[in-house]
Parts: structure tokens; C-alpha cells; sequence
């Protein structure tokens, strides 16, 4: 079991939107941030920034995971506007810091994507990777071996 941190979005932010969502899928994605300390942590502290326009619910690094907005609210994650992607789907981002361990990082992203299936009815099926939603080559380290 890995610990799940809840440090939500303010609810006075854009990037968290606050429509309804029913979870239907589960999108897996990449930081496609390597600099050494882009952990779980340093990306909730992104993700949280006025500033900040992109949203997600859960960062994962090889010790911890952050959610970031609840599972029943939309994120800006897919890169679909208001499509399937954004509108009803959990969005996952793996941690690929140079000083982490990615592997252990993808173990502990199954491990709650397995919990989020079982919660949310979400079939193994519609565990999909960004780039089903927009095209964009991401999850960028996993679409090689995405099967």
C-alpha cells in the first residue's frame, strides 16, 4: 500500500473547474519533467499555483502519491477541451525525475489505478493513455510497452 496524500487545488483556482464528473476512465500520463526533485511533491506545489491552467487528480513517485482534486470533478489533463478525456476521466501523471526511480513509480501508478478500478466499476479497458484523448505521445516512457 502506498500513502495517497490528499492537498487539493484551492477551489478558487482555473484549473479546477468544479464541474461534476462521473469517472468512466482512467488516463495515464508522464510528467515529462526529469529535472532531479520533480517529485509527487514538487508537482502538487505546481498544480496548486494560481497561475497554473492544467489540473489532474493524482501525481505518483516511487514513495508517495499526491491527489490534487477530487475523483468526482474534471481535470485539464487530456488535452480534449471538454471531451471524454477532460469530462470523465481520472487523470494519472507518473513522475519521471532523474533522481527517482521511474520503475518503482509505474509499480506504485498500477497499484492505484487497481484501487480506482475496483472503486469507480472502471473497466481494465478504459485505462487508456493520453494520447487516446488528444494524440499527444504520452505516456511517453510507457506507450512502447502500453499492452
Amino acid at each position: 500500500m502506498v500513502k495517497i496524500i490528499k492537498d487539493f487545488i484551492p477551489k478558487s483556482n482555473r484549473n479546477r473547474p468544479g464541474n461534476y464528473m462521473k469517472p468512466l476512465y482512467i488516463t495515464v500520463h508522464n510528467t515529462a519533467n526529469t529535472a532531479k526533485g520533480a517529485n509527487a511533491a514538487s508537482h502538487a506545489s505546481f498544480v496548486k499555483r494560481s497561475s497554473t491552467g492544467v489540473s489532474w487528480h493524482y501525481t505518483v513517485d516511487e514513495n508517495v502519491i499526491y491527489q490534487h482534486l477530487p475523483l468526482n470533478e474534471n481535470g485539464w489533463h487530456a488535452g480534449d477541451g471538454r471531451g471524454t478525456g477532460n469530462m470523465k476521466s481520472i487523470g494519472i501523471e507518473i513522475c519521471e525525475n532523474a533522481d527517482g526511480n521511474f520503475e518503482k513509480a509505474v509499480e506504485n501508478a498500477q497499484w492505484v489505478i487497481r484501487q480506482l478500478m475496483k472503486e469507480q466499476g472502471i473497466p481494465f479497458a478504459n485505462v487508456v493513455p493520453h494520447k487516446r484523448w488528444s494524440g499527444k505521445e504520452c505516456p511517453r516512457k510507457l506507450l512502447n510497452r502500453w499492452d
